[in-house]
Order: C-alpha cells, then sequence, then structure tokens
C-alpha cells in the first residue's frame, strides 16, 4: 500500500480527502513558486536601477574631475606675474600706472 494514502490509524483514505490534500499541496507549493519567482523579478529590477545610478555617478565623476582639472590649470595661470595682471584687470577692474579704465555706460 501507498503511506501517502494512508491516515494516522492505518486505513486507506477516500478519494475526496486525497485530492483535497493534493489541491493544498498543489496550493501551497505554487504559492511558493510565486513568491520565488517575485523576489528574483524584483531582485532583477533593483539591479537594473542600481546598474543606471552607477552609470550616472560615474558621469557624474568625470565631469567634477574635468572641472577641477580646469580650476587647477586656471589657479597655476594665476600664480604667475601676468596671470595676476590679467586677473586684476578682468576682475578686479585695476589698470597699471600709464593705463585710463574708460567705462561705457549703458
Amino acid at each position: 500500500m501507498d503511506a501517502g494514502n494512508l491516515n494516522v490509524s492505518g486505513k486507506k483514505l477516500p478519494v475526496k480527502s486525497r485530492t483535497v490534500r493534493h489541491v493544498i499541496v498543489l496550493l501551497v507549493t505554487g504559492m511558493a513558486i510565486f513568491q520565488a519567482g517575485r523576489a528574483i523579478f524584483l531582485s532583477f529590477e533593483r539591479q537594473l536601477f542600481l546598474h543606471k545610478q552607477a552609470q550616472v555617478l560615474k558621469e557624474g565623476q568625470k565631469q567634477a574631475e574635468e572641472i577641477n582639472k580646469e580650476l587647477r590649470d586656471g589657479l597655476s595661470s594665476y600664480r604667475s606675474a601676468s596671470g595676476i595682471e590679467r586677473l586684476a584687470r578682468e576682475r578686479l577692474n585695476l589698470a597699471g600706472p600709464d593705463e585710463v579704465i574708460l567705462r561705457i555706460g549703458k
């Protein structure tokens, strides 16, 4: 005899009880498979989101590195006498001892 068809006392179960048991096992197994598939899908979706976010951060880092390089280059040009003179003329509106600044108003 099949052990799956026996009840606790060892008697054979009716067909209806076996069918109900099989349906319950089928439902529990189906829910477990559904939950596993759902977890895999959500995990995959999260990985895609994190990958896109990593790409955006890398692009931002590249842009920041370019800006830093430009700032370093500008800073090194201001360390020379001609760079300081250009800074004074452009940003501070200063002139040399023998120069006159003309401002044209709008």
